[in-house]
């Protein structure tokens, strides 16, 4: 009897998720009210998560003799400056203080990562500067390859009629694509020091995104936004939104309300992400279209920053290699195989990071090393400004 089976295997890094911790303490105009408006922040905060698998360290001055710090944001609220002393940050967890105010005009949202002030020795320093990342631990902006923060903050008009559905666009302004905007530059696009040393004349030169969008992608004059009106990629498939939609770009300046499904991210604001040095791991899943003894058919969805291989094999340990290379763009990849073997046959998906992934030096506790005297040490907030729809 010929049998085909259906093997669909993650053959990347082991799961782990980035927690994105929505912190409410400063929303004094009370603006998230409604376990709907909660809910659909929290799910952005979710989207995100479950992709990064960046491993942070713990930021916590008690365990750290000597060492002290303060971290500081832009109020939510008011706007003007937030100072927290002390605070703690669990490992693999960035906090955003969220809230709303009035930001005039077409201001939907402002966001960024927060600063610090920082006391104690340069062990310190790089720990709360990159968490565990080299990239992101040197306090010179031009050394900095990745992005590490303890988080940050955002704020919504509270002037705006927003829609809070998570599933489509209907009237009024779609709190989930602006909510998924701002938490990209909570994240540190147009706001990292990573992406900002990859403009070069007006473009972005980030391999992942040279990828995905097939040249280096136009900057917005001011480089926190890509630039243009309409740039276009396809979607990554979330919020009721199909895997490889050709939608505009999530972080444009300004999103256009045009369509009944919702502005999400798309494949090139996900590879931006990689270059700035996130860990970004899609869910790899198999589907088959077609699986009898004549025939097998599947389907499988892609991102540009990864290779993809589909195997087959006799056995459930043997699956040679070589056997049907795609490479990611994107899309929903197709694969029908023309001649399904005689007998049992088993069918694998692998995949393999295009860009790689930088290594995690060991530390957890900032020591003050010999001859070195105690300084200081800060980082301002950064914000975008200008973010809206249309």
């Amino acid at each position: 009897m010929k049998r085909l089976l259906l093997l669909s295997l993650l053959v990347t890094n082991c799961a782990r998720a980035l927690t994105i911790q929505i912190d409410y303490t400063y929303d004094t105009s009370n603006f998230f009210n409604t376990q709907e408006k909660r809910d659909a922040i929290e799910a952005v905060a979710k989207f995100y998560g479950d992709l990064i698998q960046d491993n942070l360290l713990r930021i916590d001055q008690a365990e750290n003799p000597g060492n002290s710090w303060t971290a500081t944001a832009t109020h939510p609220a008011t706007g003007g400056a937030l100072s927290i002393p002390a605070l703690v940050v669990p490992a693999n967890t960035i906090i955003v203080y969220v809230g709303a105010r009035d930001l005039g005009g077409s201001t939907a949202g402002l966001a960024g990562p927060g600063g610090f002030s920082l006391f104690g020795f340069s062990q310190w320093f790089a720990l709360v500067r990159g968490r565990g990342s080299a990239g992101a631990a040197s306090s010179t902006p031009s050394q900095n390859t990745d992005f590490s923060p303890w988080g940050g903050s955002m704020s919504f008009d509270i002037d705006s009629t927003w829609n809070f559905s998570q599933t489509q666009n209907v009237s009024g302004s779609d709190f989930i694509s602006i909510a998924l905007h701002e938490m990209g530059h909570v994240l540190g696009i147009g706001t990292s020091n990573s992406w900002t040393n990859k403009i070069s004349s007006s473009v972005f030169t980030g391999s992942a995104s040279t990828r995905s969008f097939g040249a280096n992608p136009p900057i917005q004059s001011g480089g926190g936004h890509f630039g243009g009106t309409n740039i276009m990629s396809k979607s990554f498939g979330s919020f009721n939104v199909a895997h490889g939609t050709s939608r505009q770009v999530l972080m444009l300046p300004s999103l256009t309300d045009n369509n009944s499904t919702l502005i999400v991210a798309s494949d090139l604001d996900l590879a931006a992400l990689v270059d700035i040095g996130w860990q970004i791991n899609p869910p790899l899943k198999l589907s088959y279209t077609a699986l009898n003894p004549t025939a097998a058919s599947f389907s499988w969805n892609t991102s540009s920053f990864f290779d993809y291989k589909l195997q087959r094999g006799t056995t459930l340990a043997t699956f040679p290699n070589g056997n049907t290379l795609a490479v990611g763009n994107g899309s929903i990849q197709l694969w029908t195989d023309p001649s399904p073997p005689v007998g049992r046959a088993f069918y694998r998906l692998a995949r393999t990071q295009v860009f790689p992934i930088q290594a995690i030096p060991a530390l957890a506790r900032a020591r003050a090393p010999a001859n070195e005297f105690p300084t200081t040490d800060s980082q301002e907030p950064r914000m975008v400004e200008g973010c809206g729809q249309s």
